[in-house]
């Protein structure tokens, strides 16, 4: 099943804190006081500082370094504007880049057109059919008639054509560098941090580097979206490549195959399978990426969403959402299929080609007559409303638990974002650098330590000190909440076959959503605010800190719980003595995505009121701020770089 997360990397198994091996409790306990004995070190220094009258020593990070690069920015994108057309960089590169990728969406879109509706939906039918059998075949047509009956038909050809240049863009490039990732130790080596990087980076910050590069518009979207989902290709691949047999290279070499002989008819025949998920992944990321380029002017079914989001339409929104959803579902299922292809129907091989041509020959009817009934994109006059029963049903909703919903929202404001957020702008900003510089060291040893601090530092340095703080107590908050839910839900998915049976197919269809879906029954049910925007957090984040709680403690040997179990042990004890300790890797692994999908997700939910480092990158694509954009972008990738580095742990010792 394919997740709309990133690929998971691999950590260290052990609990993490200084001088811990092993990974025992009392040592991970140890690890815990340490870091509860520098979050107290923070509290006092704030609480001194305000004793004090908040003196000059004290005082928030200083502004002018932030301010300067935000002004050379600025002027970086004057000269861009003002020699867009004239710079030799511009003419001969990037606006070519440009004029192809515009043009590719615009052919694409324009061949979709000329299918007509009835030519699309057989097309795209009878490829699913061909490629994972009539149960998928029947939920492609199903998304077709979604895209139909709510009127959104011309919006999913664009959507649909910006992912199909998006993901060739990033299979152009990302095959080759996984082929050579797998072939060569010293190109891995380098090219891995340059993945992780990517990795860590939320979606919004990838925005505005490509739209100083290619201007608003298709060429940006289709860049940005390549780009983003570019590395689980690679990775893959590279996976693939390195997993094949090496026996079965070892004889092939020995028979004088070359190099070019053992990639093309050996590694890459065995490695099939594993690149297939790679490119099941990069469809998934393109999925969700292209929905939030509609910032940059990608159009299709996310300007739909934003736009609805906007105006608070829950009604279009949803309308929207229900076909990125579908759309989600019906591409997950297609090239999920390709992979494994145990639903593709057996089909005799003499009779493969005349099917073939069959179907060709299909398409190329229906699409004659929808051309001399002048058919063209679904008639919007013939859509199915929806939008108003579900105002009036959001209206309903509203009048109910409204008030609640908005107490609610203000308590966690007052009571825990504000203080939290206070806490973090109102310390001296040394004292904040040096806590993250310890929680670093603590978890992970001195080097994430160094960057840890590092990090702190070029958030203050880039001038957006105090909405990174803001964004990092979203973040915190949001994160409590998913590990807490996580680890419960998890240990009960553990516990009960059944209910992991019931659970799965749930988590699989989560996962398969575009995030930017998340927003709107958040917005429906609390509004705007950076309240709904961790609500989407926490449910975006969840199913993979759940999977990874439960393959952890299922993980656990039979032959150590039934020893715990033989001296005594109670349930609870087996599960906190033995279970959750040895299964330690996994929950800081669960930590560690969860912790990194909150962020991209609060980052997003700027969208919807959330404020702080989200909402200065919206403004700098809004309002031409270019610096402003830049710099917050940039705090983002540092946030998520200390997050991402400290709950990794320490990495095992290599033999």
């Amino acid at each position: 099943m394919a997740a709309m997360t990133e690929p998971v990397r691999a950590t260290g198994s052990g609990a993490g804190g200084p001088g811990n091996r092993g990974g025992s409790g009392g040592l991970l306990r140890n690890t815990w006081l340490q870091a509860l004995i520098a979050v107290a070190v923070l509290v006092a220094g704030y609480w001194a500082t305000r004793a004090l009258g908040n003196p000059a020593w004290a005082a928030g990070f200083p502004t002018g370094v932030g301010d300067s690069f935000m002004a050379w920015l600025d002027g970086v994108y004057a000269w861009v504007v003002a020699n867009r057309n004239d710079s030799p960089l511009f003419l001969y590169f990037f606006n070519y880049i440009s004029v192809g990728l515009g043009s590719a969406v615009v052919l694409i879109n324009y061949f979709l057109d000329f299918l007509t509706w009835a030519g699309v939906t057989v097309l795209g039918v009878f490829a699913a059919w061909r490629i994972a059998g009539w149960r998928v075949a029947l939920l492609v047509l199903a998304t077709f008639g979604v895209f139909a009956l709510t009127g959104l038909w011309n919006e999913s050809m664009t959507t649909l054509s910006l992912i199909i240049t998006a993901v060739f863009m990033a299979l152009l490039f990302g095959i080759p560098l996984g082929i050579l990732a797998g072939r060569s130790d010293r190109f891995y080596r380098g090219l891995r941090p340059v993945l992780d990087f990517m990795q860590i980076m939320p979606a919004f910050a990838y925005l505005l580097p490509f739209v100083l590069l290619f201007g608003i518009g298709n060429p940006a979207s289709a860049v940005v979206t390549a780009v983003y989902a570019l590395p689980p290709v690679v990775r893959i691949t590279a996976l693939g490549i390195r997993e094949v047999n090496k026996g079965a290279v070892e004889a092939t070499t020995s028979l004088g195959s070359t190099p070019w002989q053992i990639l093309t008819k050996v590694q890459l025949p065995l490695a099939k399978r594993t690149i297939l998920l790679g490119v099941n992944q990069t469809i998934m990321l393109a999925v969700s990426m292209v929905v939030i380029a509609s910032v940059i002017g990608a159009g299709g079914l996310g300007d739909a969403i934003y736009q609805a989001l906007a105006k608070i339409n829950v009604g279009q929104a949803f309308q929207a959402g229900l076909a990125i959803v579908m759309l989600a579902i019906a591409m997950d299922r297609v090239t999920g299929a390709v992979g494994h292809g145990a639903h593709t129907p057996r089909i005799p091989e003499h009779q493969r080609m005349p099917l073939l041509g069959g179907g060709l020959a299909l398409v190329i009817l229906v699409t004659a007559v929808g051309r001399l009934l002048d058919l063209g994109g679904w008639p919007r006059d013939l859509s199915i409303r929806i939008d108003t029963p579900i105002n009036a049903v959001n209206d309903a909703a509203q009048a109910a638990i409204g008030p609640a919903a908005a107490a609610f929202g203000g308590w966690t404001q007052t009571t825990v974002l504000g203080p939290l957020n206070n806490l973090l702008t109102g310390s001296p900003w040394w004292l904040v650098v040096l806590v993250a510089a310890a929680l670093g060291w603590i978890f992970s040893g001195w080097r994430v330590g160094l960057v840890s601090g590092g990090s702190f530092v070029a958030i203050g340095l880039l001038g957006v000190w105090s909405n990174a703080m803001d964004t990092l107590s979203q973040v915190l908050v949001a994160t409590v909440v998913t590990i807490a839910l996580g680890v419960v839900v998890g240990v009960l998915m553990s516990r009960s076959d059944v209910f992991a049976a019931i659970l799965r197919p749930v988590l699989d269809f989560m996962q398969t959503l575009p995030p930017f879906v998340y927003l709107i029954p958040a917005v429906a049910l609390l509004g705007l605010g950076p309240v709904p925007a961790l609500a989407a957090a926490v449910i975006f984040a969840l199913p993979p800190v759940i999977r990874l709680v439960n393959d952890g403690i299922r993980g656990v040997p039979v032959g150590t719980i039934e020893a715990a179990t033989s001296q005594g042990s109670t349930k609870w004890q087996l599960l906190t003595k033995v279970e959750l300790p040895m299964a330690v890797g996994s929950l800081r692994l669960a930590i560690n995505q969860g912790i990194i999908l909150v962020l991209s997700m609060v980052v997003m939910g700027a969208l919807v009121g959330a404020g702080a480092l989200g909402n200065d990158v919206v403004l700098g694509l809004a309002q031409n701020e270019l610096g402003l954009g830049i710099a917050s972008g940039l705090a983002i990738v540092f946030l998520g770089l200390f997050l991402d580095r400290v709950t990794q742990g320490r990495r095992a010792p290599r033999a």
